[in-house]
C-alpha cells in the first residue's frame, strides 16, 4: 500500500510553533515529538512492505498555519495514496490521558478502529471519533487517519511515549494496526 505520512502543524517563519506545548505540565512539544516520531512510523511501515512518502511541512517558511493546508493536499491528492496517516499529539488539562484516532469515510474508520486497538494496549483508550471538520480528514482524496498518539500535557503519558525505544514500540504497534 502507498501511504503518505504526515506531521501535524509546523515551525512558522516567526519561530513560532503550531502545535500544542506540554513541557511545562512535564510532558513534550507536540510538533518535535510527532517530527521525531514520524521516522519510527515510517520504517515501521516500510517494514510491514507499504511504501512511505513522510509529508512534512517546510520550517520557518509559512507565516500563518493557513498555509499548512494547501502544502499538504496538493502533495496528497496528486500522489495516488491508498491512505494518509497523520500524526499529532492531544493538549489538555495534565489531567487528560489516553489515545484516540480520528476518521471522516468508512474505510478511515475501518484503519482507526485496528489502530485505536493497537495503542489502548499501552495508553487509556478513548476511542475512534468520527470528524469531518479537519482538512486533513475530509480533504484527501484517500481514506485518512488523524493520530492522536497520547496527551503531551500529561506527563504520565509522556512517560510511556519519551526515548527511542518506546517510540519504536508504538511504531511498531501503529504499522500492526495499518496491516
Amino acid at each position: 500500500m502507498k501511504i503518505a505520512l504526515t506531521v501535524g502543524h509546523s515551525i512558522l517563519k516567526n519561530g513560532n510553533t503550531t502545535s500544542a506545548d506540554g513541557k511545562r505540565y512535564g510532558g513534550c512539544n507536540e510538533y518535535k515529538w510527532c517530527k521525531s516520531f514520524s521516522k519510527q512510523v515510517a520504517s515501521a511501515l516500510k517494514k510491514n512492505g507499504h511504501t512511505v512518502k513522510k509529508i512534512v511541512c517546510p520550517e520557518k517558511k509559512f507565516t500563518s498555519s493557513k498555509q499548512e493546508k494547501p502544502y499538504k493536499l496538493n502533495q496528497i491528492n496528486s500522489g495516488n495514496y491508498d491512505l494518509v496517516i497523520e500524526l499529532h499529539l492531544n493538549s489538555a488539562a495534565p489531567s487528560a490521558k489516553g489515545t484516540e484516532v480520528l476518521y471522516t469515510s468508512s474505510a478511515g474508520k475501518k484503519y482507526a478502529k485496528k489502530v485505536q486497538k493497537q495503542l489502548s494496549a499501552v495508553f487509556h483508550d478513548r476511542g475512534i471519533k468520527r470528524r469531518d471538520d479537519l482538512y486533513i480528514l475530509n480533504g484527501t482524496k484517500p481514506p485518512a487517519i488523524l493520530i492522536e498518539t497520547f496527551f503531551c500535557t500529561n506527563k504520565n503519558d509522556y512517560k510511556k511515549a519519551k526515548g527511542v525505544l518506546n517510540r519504536q514500540k508504538l511504531a511498531r504497534r501503529i504499522a500492526k494496526g495499518i496491516g
